[in-house]
């Protein structure tokens, strides 16, 4: 079979042999995800000014605008290509719809391979951090999680496939957890308090303890609709203390999960190689946390305290099996050991 550069296939594959149909809500999630890099490399590539709100430019459409041209049943082989017919002037590498599609195998190429992602493709888009964060966001989007029920896979044109191994997306999640800048911070809670006067502003119970967050009027909505859930916020310290503004929505994302990513051993405070995933549920003004994987569970009235006690939850497993000599472990104890050694990138 002679593919086209201007094509993208993708492969959806269930894990469970007894259900092996593929949901709806997962095919149309993960095409949707590889268009949206198609229009981001596609802006990226028409040179277009990097923008916070709003839609694509019209040329970035007729141009990265995929169409499905094949479809296999059972589990899921779509084969997609750029809709309108182009014409590449010489020496361009190809139309702005093959160029984008290069593109946008790289990109998962540097997530499926690469240590430093963001970094990487920082470096691919030639600085444009905006569009390189967007698309790591919609990889991460894209990307099955640990226990997911299918596995997926894609080929850009004549290139080989490329599977998206379900163990990068710990590290690809980490991508998206950026240092801010001096004069800005990062922080994740759960929204609890929500102002929609003249002052459109929020609180935000954290790790750290309790924020208000000031937002423009355009981010009103989304507002509205992730009040009492989990987010991750960016944005410039107020003047007040503990206040953060928000600017636009690419800094103001929803999180399945609240991400631990340091624990404090020997006085030290030290970064996870990825983080920890808690799950938080909030029932009769409580909290409860908990990681399945790491045996972890805390109930508290507040993210500050809970996140304090989980933590050290994980501190007294590293001194009960990493610190423990292996051989007064059981077999199952070592494999524990060697997933808490993990978190730091010690050598197993």
């Amino acid at each position: 079979m002679i593919r086209s550069d201007r094509e993208i296939e993708l492969f959806i594959t269930s894990n469970d042999k007894t259900h092996p149909e593929v949901s709806v809500n997962v095919l149309i999630s993960n095409i949707q995800a590889v268009q949206n890099l198609m229009y981001i490399m596609g802006d990226h590539l028409e040179g277009h000014q990097a923008r916070t709100a709003g839609d694509f430019p019209r040329s970035v459409k007729e141009n990265c605008e995929l169409v499905i041209s094949g479809l296999e049943m059972g589990s899921a082989a779509i084969t997609m290509r750029i809709l309108h017919d182009q014409y590449g002037l010489p020496g361009a590498g190809g139309t702005y719809g093959e160029r984008a599609i290069s593109l946008v195998g790289t990109v998962i190429d540097i997530a499926s391979n690469q240590e430093n992602i963001l970094p990487e493709v920082i470096e691919l888009l030639q600085s444009d951090e905006h569009r390189a964060i967007r698309s790591v966001q919609e990889v991460e989007s894209l990307w099955p999680d640990e226990g997911s029920a299918y596995d997926v896979a894609l080929r850009f044109g004549s290139s080989g496939t490329i599977r998206l191994d379900r163990t990068r997306k710990p590290m690809i999640k980490n991508a998206l957890m950026r240092s801010p800048e001096p004069a800005e911070k990062t922080i994740s809670g759960r929204m609890v308090e929500l102002s929609v006067d003249r002052k459109r502003q929020f609180v935000l119970d954290t790790p750290e303890g309790k924020y208000t967050c000031r937002y423009p009027p355009e981010l009103e909505e989304s507002v509205i609709r992730r009040i009492k859930q989990l987010v991750s916020i960016s944005g410039s310290i107020g003047a007040a203390s503990r206040t953060i503004n928000i600017e636009s929505e690419i800094a103001f994302k929803p999180l399945e999960s609240l991400p631990l990513t340091h624990i404090r051993l020997d006085g030290d405070l030290r970064r996870l190689r990825y983080p920890v995933d808690l799950e938080v549920e909030f029932e009769d003004g409580e909290y409860i946390l908990y990681n399945n994987e790491f045996n972890l569970l805390v109930v508290s009235d507040n993210l500050k305290d809970g996140v304090e006690r989980i933590t050290d939850e994980l501190r007294l497993l590293w001194l009960d099996y990493v610190g423990e000599e292996e051989a007064n472990l059981t077999e199952g104890g070592v494999a524990f050991r060697n997933k808490l050694r993990s978190l730091l990138g010690e050598a197993i």
